[in-house]
């Protein structure tokens, strides 16, 4: 994804010189923090909206950063993973509306984390 982090994210990304390994980094702690929310059950609502809110900022970076000119990736891919940004954006007000929890959010990132951390460098 080669994404531009935000402030947010900057730790993550100086953190390691590979970006998708710095990328995989920052979806794999906004699924832990999904997850950790999640377990305080009803109670920790605002934890669970907080958490998926820093999740969908997230994927609103990559989405910015996908439809950019000068983004390199595969045009296919770039299609694929906007689809995947535009699904966390609903998904997101399905949680935050009580209809769902982030399970669904938190298996998405783990995926994609997965699949940055396996490609090569």
């Amino acid at each position: 994804m080669n994404i531009q982090v935000s402030t947010g994210y900057a730790a993550a990304a100086h953190a390691d010189t590979d970006p998708r390994r710095a990328e995989a980094l920052v979806l794999s702690r906004l699924a832990a923090g999904m997850i950790r929310a999640s377990e305080l059950g009803k109670s920790g609502f605002a934890a669970l909206a907080s958490a998926v809110h820093e999740n969908r900022r997230f994927w609103r970076i990559v989405a910015m950063d996908l439809t950019d000119d000068g983004n390199e990736l595969p045009q296919a891919l770039r299609v694929q993973l906007l689809s995947l940004a535009q699904f966390v954006e609903q998904e997101t007000a399905r949680v935050l509306g009580g209809g769902n929890d982030a399970q669904t959010l938190i298996e998405l990132n783990r995926t994609v984390a997965r699949g940055l951390f396996e490609q090569p460098g």
